[in-house]
């Protein structure tokens, strides 16, 4: 009987240093991942990483524009006049038109350079209006 209880205290002993040694592996992780996480936030990595997160962002809001602008009017439309027609085809490149002139607005500021306007761009047809 004396063997047994040594046993079982040595058993009670071994559980709770492998759970404080346990407990203690997760603190230090927890720190390292702190040092790591201070040090990464202050490096040039990590805002050229959200600079282009951020960039991605509106890349993808235009094409999302573009997608939205193509699937606006549907492909065929038995009832609708010619004057609906017109309207709707008008609107679409009118939206094509202020997507084409966002995209070249962010190339613009994200390149640094002055990128030619495509002919019939947003610029040469708001001139025609006025």
């Amino acid at each position: 009987m004396f063997y047994v209880l040594i046993a079982l205290c040595v058993v009670v002993a071994t559980l709770f240093f492998a759970r404080h040694h346990a407990i203690k592996t997760r603190f230090v992780e927890k720190e390292i991942d702190k040092v790591i996480a201070r040090k990464l936030a202050a490096s040039d990595y990590a805002l050229e990483l959200s600079r282009l997160r951020e960039e991605n962002a509106v890349m993808r809001n235009l094409l999302l524009d573009l997608i939205e602008n193509e699937a606006h009017i549907p492909v065929s439309q038995p009832n609708a006049s010619q004057a609906d027609l017109a309207t709707l085809r008008n609107t679409k490149i009118q939206r094509y038109r202020e997507i084409l002139a966002e995209s070249l607005h962010f190339l613009q500021q994200h390149n640094g350079q002055r990128i030619p306007a495509p002919v019939g761009s947003y610029t040469s047809a708001k001139s025609e209006k006025s």
